[in-house]
């Protein structure tokens, strides 16, 4: 394999070409499925992505389709990374939400909409066991919280280790203003968000309150983006009941121009940084 992804990137195309061999093959799912001894269903899961598949399993299948030599050897491989257990499957999170972290590893941008608290990767750790908390109604001590909180910090040591990769966050000005923690813990997170944004690490984006509305408004998203290939686009739409992650050219249709929006109208660089700052010395005065 010419280059290195990661288990989503080595599952969905591992999937996706699964299916174009049974197609090419003019069989059915039901056909595949009696000669393995599994049922039809077994099959569409697996070239659906519902259902990953260890690579003695990939390999039954290869035979079935009869392919071997180098396409053979590069879909095991692909089977082995996409069958291997990452980092973020060892803190019990929602299979929305490891599947968007999976993602994540994988973009080349990452923008990020936050109307309502500061963006995970950008959040201490105080602040982010503070909002987790009281977003979910637990104490900060609960594993549920623990484990969000755990996965923030490694989303954001990994994010700012790759230089490649390019990060926006964008935040309407009230998230800046809502205290969350007491005041020495809010001026403590405003100052990491101004030196992030100072040192290169995020593009930093202010929606001020004086501007009134703007296509953000519609909700908090986090877009995903692969390259040039808008249809690997990813959007991740979090509440509080579910997470819910929607990937295709049409969400980079639907998205792509929000974000053009936001950027055309919000504050940027130094004006950005100059309004955290205030705000930083107003809440901690």
């Amino acid at each position: 394999m010419p280059e290195i992804i990661g288990p989503a990137a080595a599952r969905d195309r591992l999937r996706a070409r699964l299916r174009e061999l049974r197609e090419s093959r003019g069989l059915a799912p039901a056909e595949v499925g009696q000669r393995l001894n599994w049922s039809a269903s077994t099959i569409d899961e697996v070239e659906s992505g519902l259902l990953p598949l260890p690579p003695l399993e990939v390999d039954a299948l290869l035979g079935v389709y009869e392919v071997s030599g180098p396409e053979a050897e590069r879909l095991l491989l692909l089977a082995q990374v996409a069958w291997s257990r990452p980092w973020w499957a060892l803190h019990g999170l929602t299979d929305e939400y490891q599947d968007y972290v999976a993602y994540e590893a994988e973009a080349t941008r990452i923008s990020i909409y936050e109307p309502l608290v500061v963006p995970g990767p950008l959040q201490t750790p105080r602040y982010a066991r503070a909002a987790t908390a009281v977003i979910l109604g637990r104490p900060e001590d609960d594993p549920v919280v623990v484990a969000r909180v755990r996965v923030r910090a490694e989303r954001r040591s990994r994010i700012a280790a790759r230089p490649d990769v390019q990060f926006l966050a964008i935040v309407d000005e009230i998230v800046l203003r809502r205290v969350i923690g007491g005041p020495e813990l809010m001026t403590e997170q405003l100052g990491h968000l101004a030196s992030a944004a100072e040192n290169g690490k995020v593009t930093l984006v202010v929606m001020p309150t004086s501007e009134g509305g703007h296509p953000g408004l519609g909700g908090i998203f986090e877009l995903l983006e692969f390259g040039n290939d808008p249809s690997l686009t990813t959007v991740l739409l979090e509440s509080t009941i579910r997470d819910q992650i929607v990937r295709g050219i049409h969400v980079h249709d639907v998205y792509r121009p929000i974000l053009d929006s936001l950027l055309a109208t919000g504050l940027r660089g130094a004006d950005a940084v100059a309004l955290v700052r205030r705000i930083q010395g107003e809440i901690g005065s």
